[in-house]
């Protein structure tokens, strides 16, 4: 029986145990941990900007990286170890700053080698080969999380290539640019939006939790009038030296300072696929525990949360009780209306958050530590002791050296920022369900598989909106898991939340999925409970990925624009942006069609 078949079996039975309201018990998997590490001893990397070739593509920038292994020290008490990066880097990549309506074209070379640093993680029942195929290990591709994106250009799941240049091979979706080596691809991304935080990374279909783990990340920001990156800019936000990028990511080592992941599964559907991966040392810009120093001033803190499962609930701790207020100024796609302070930022995987922070009139010698209480796996916990991050890094005030200019920039409940349109649906548009479930092995009671509407990856899409049309997408979470959600193409903004009969709504939507999905799918809005959650305040700005809770419909609503030049039908995906689960199914793709011809 192939593993499709065994997993189609599991349907009936998963309509009794999908969800942990009723009786779920999740197993995990046991590991050594790292080496201890003293905390706050390495300084914090700055990921390098990278330096635009303007001369191959005039009026735009070109970039080539190549995806490649090299060698990276994660903390001093750690030796070298190999991992992957972009463009030289031997960990993580350069950071790409685009202007707003300015095109940028990346040249991507697959330089990797045959044997990953995590050879003995990789699963070759994920994803199925009896469904997809046995796939080459050196697959990869790009993908610009947040861009406004051609489909060709947008790195699709299917669209790898690998890095033999003169063996190639080529996932079905593989697209480029003339003028690309038999190992390469040349991506255009044509930056029709505005200001905001996006970053790429790997996303080859059954080996992204790999590749992102062993280095394939790095920022690319975007860059408008108002944004400028300048020192005196409009807005008057810290900039220069006092604006820096941190990537937050857990990791976990074994005792040579190699990276660690997991080998050993918890079932035999799949041998050594897990559910979720949490490692035991916070790794900022790509080291363990660093600190920063800091002068008495603002500074603007770009975050996003590179981890591969772990949710993070940060605040920044002081002496005694004096912690600082963080600042939310900007989500995923941009800015939010107003500044919003925080004593805690939330933030899933995939995830950024725009902040500042204000270290003025703090004395110098004082210590903040960034601190995390996060439940793994969040919200319920339930991983053994040992896997919670509680600190993550340093921030030092030192008093400014002589001839540091004066701060100039505004008070963050001073600022003034770009108003947010709201989008409405369309009159008409349909009202999409997508449902988030986890499908147990009947034997075990453990996980095998996540899915969206009980589909597999590769069946025809369900969701098929109209080319400049709006509509409001409901994520209706079956599972104990908070799961962020992360649609391409598009920037989203979310509308609220709400409880529903999770044992009630599952056990008639299940039956309608056994009985041949035949009549009207059951309406997740005849079950719901307690009253509508807006969305919080630091959600009202656009944005790529939302928190989609356990037990809860969560409300976004998008317009499905396409980029420059693209008329439809074009295919996007969304997804989990838990890694290790959009690798196992918890993927699907849409398509935007174009519009009707005008009667």
């Amino acid at each position: 029986m192939s593993r499709r078949k065994f997993l189609k079996t599991s349907i009936a039975f998963s309509a009794a145990v999908l969800a942990p309201w009723s009786g779920n018990v999740r197993s995990v998997y046991a590991a050594a941990k790292s080496p201890k590490l003293k905390k706050f001893v390495d300084p914090l990397p700055i990921p390098p900007v990278a330096t635009p070739d303007m001369a191959t593509y005039p009026g735009s920038d070109y970039y080539t990286l190549s995806m490649a292994q090299g060698t990276h020290q994660f903390h001093r008490q750690l030796p070298p170890t190999p991992a992957w990066g972009y463009g030289g880097a031997g960990y993580l990549g350069p950071t790409i700053e685009a202007q707003s309506g300015v095109s940028v074209f990346v040249r991507y070379v697959n330089n990797l080698p045959v044997l990953h640093p995590l050879e003995t993680s990789i699963d070759w029942t994920v994803p199925d080969p009896l469904a997809y195929g046995v796939l080459p290990p050196t697959r990869a591709v790009p993908h610009l999380h947040g861009g406004f994106t051609p489909p060709g250009f947008d790195g699709h799941p299917d669209a790898w290539f690998t890095s033999f240049a003169t063996d190639a091979a080529y996932g079905s979706h593989y697209d480029t640019l003339g003028g690309a080596a038999m190992n390469e691809c040349i991506y255009w991304y044509p930056n029709a939006q505005s200001a905001t935080t996006l970053w790429y990374h790997d996303h080859a279909f059954g080996i992204t939790r790999l590749n992102v783990y062993a280095g394939l990340a790095g920022f690319y920001l975007v860059r408008d009038f108002l944004d400028t990156g300048l020192a005196t800019n409009p807005l008057g936000l810290p900039a220069g030296p006092y604006e820096i990028t941190l990537v937050i990511q857990d990791k976990q080592f074994n005792t040579n300072g190699t990276l660690f992941y997991p080998t050993v599964g918890i079932s035999a559907v799949h041998p050594v696929w897990v559910p979720e991966f949490f490692g035991d040392t916070p790794v900022v810009n790509g080291k363990a525990y660093p600190f920063v120093n800091v002068l008495p001033r603002r500074y603007r803190f770009r975050i996003l949360n590179g981890s591969q499962a772990r949710f993070y609930n940060m605040w920044l701790a002081g002496p005694g009780k004096g912690n600082l207020p963080l600042w939310q100024i900007g989500a995923d796609q941009g800015f939010l209306p107003a500044a919003v302070p925080l004593q805690t930022l939330l933030i899933a995987p995939g995830e950024r958050a725009d902040v500042i922070v204000d270290f003025t009139g703090i004395k110098p010698g004082t210590s903040f530590v960034l601190s995390n209480n996060a439940n793994t796996p969040f919200p319920g916990g339930g991983k053994p002791a040992g896997t919670n991050i509680p600190d993550i890094m340093k921030f030092n005030v030192i008093a400014p050296p002589a001839g540091t200019p004066a701060d100039t920039t505004t008070l963050p409940a001073n600022l003034v920022l770009p108003p947010v349109a709201p989008i409405f649906p369309d009159a008409g548009a349909p009202t999409r369900q997508i449902i988030l479930g986890e499908t147990l092995d009947p034997a075990t009671l453990v996980p095998i598989h996540m899915r969206l509407n009980e589909r597999w990856f590769d069946e025809l899409p369900d969701e098929t909106p109209k080319a400049g049309a709006a509509e409001m997408w409901q994520f209706v979470n079956l599972t104990v898991d908070a799961h962020p959600m992360h649609m391409h193409l598009v920037a989203f903004q979310v509308v609220s939340r709400q409880a529903f009969d999770v044992v009630a709504f599952q056990t008639a939507y299940m039956a309608w999925v056994a009985g041949g999905r035949v009549g009207a799918q059951p309406d997740v809005n005849f079950y719901l409970l307690g009253a509508v959650i807006p969305a919080l305040p630091e959600e009202l700005g656009a944005k790529d990925t939302v928190k989609a809770f356990p037990g809860e419909v969560t409300r976004i609503v998008a317009r499905f624009d396409l980029p420059p030049g693209v008329t439809g039908p074009a295919e996007y995906v969304y997804h989990c942006h838990i890694l290790e689960h959009e690798e196992n199914e918890m993927m699907r793709p849409f398509v935007v069609v174009p519009p009707p011809p005008p009667v």
